[in-house]
């Protein structure tokens, strides 16, 4: 009996001693001065000690923790919750454009009273021609040959504050109607890096009278260094159009290659 009463003296000892160790939880509500509570939650959520609580609403965080472990999140709201950066975004969109044409044609009249072929022409009177007249036999050949090209490189800038969103718009409105191709961007940094949140919208007539327009979103998310250009996306068409005949040829080729690309740098 006397080696039992012992045993329970000990355990009750030790259950004692562990909850003196144990530390009470106290609830804290911390300004932010830069920040907002969605903005800092997310980090300061996984570094809570079990049991824990945080919650948040505007600029005011709330946290249920032991003194230990809010003195650690005090210490890490120090670091995240500064003055936000002021960042420039470049907006650069990158064309090229070319085209090229040649057409070759002969027409007219050759015979005699008794026969004759004849060959129409297209009627058109662009390039160079040469008519071959003898009596009433006519000959008229005509040659074009044309190239085109055109670049596009301009550039948008905007100023926008770390953590914020922007957005970049360029379209056109029918029937009261905005139908517009652009994206918001939402940048985030860690150090010299940075991250973009981009929701990209690319809207489109379906009809010619306006009435009904097709709607595209899409969301993405790329990373990269401050003062690097960063690839959004790019589209590469090419076309070609031959048409011949047994005295007429036409051959039309066209490329357009586009690409948007993006910069982020700090502003002083």
């Amino acid at each position: 009996m006397k080696r039992i009463l012992l045993i329970l003296v000990a355990m009750l000892t030790l259950a004692l001693s562990g909850t003196g160790h144990t530390q009470q939880t106290v609830l804290e509500v911390i300004t932010l001065k830069y920040r907002n509570a969605d903005q800092v939650i997310p980090i300061l959520r996984p570094l809570l000690a079990p049991g824990g609580t945080i919650s948040g609403l505007q600029n005011r965080v709330i946290v249920r923790t032991t003194p230990d472990n809010l003195a650690e999140l005090q210490k890490v709201l120090g670091q995240i919750d500064g003055a936000p950066r002021r960042l420039l975004i470049s907006v650069k969109q990158d064309a090229d454009a070319s085209s090229s044409l040649d057409e070759a044609e002969i027409s007219g009249s050759i015979g005699s009273d008794r026969a004759r072929a004849t060959v129409p022409g297209t009627g058109s009177n662009q390039g160079g021609t040469v008519v071959i007249k003898r009596g009433d036999d006519k000959v008229k050949g005509r040659a074009l040959g044309s190239q085109s090209a055109a670049t596009d490189r301009s550039v948008q800038t905007l100023q926008v504050l770390e953590g914020n969103e922007a957005y970049i718009s360029v379209g056109q409105s029918a029937e009261y109607r905005d139908v517009g191709t652009g994206f918001r961007v939402r940048p985030r940094l860690n150090g010299n890096n940075v991250t973009l949140e981009i929701s990209t919208q690319r809207d489109s007539m379906a009809d010619q009278n306006g009435q009904s327009i097709n709607v595209q979103r899409v969301d993405t998310v790329i990373s990269g260094r401050l003062g690097q250009w960063m690839e959004l996306g790019g589209i590469g068409q090419q076309s070609v159009q031959q048409d011949s005949g047994t005295v007429y040829r036409r051959s039309n080729i066209g490329a357009d290659n586009r690409r948007v690309l993006l910069k982020v740098e700090e502003m002083p």
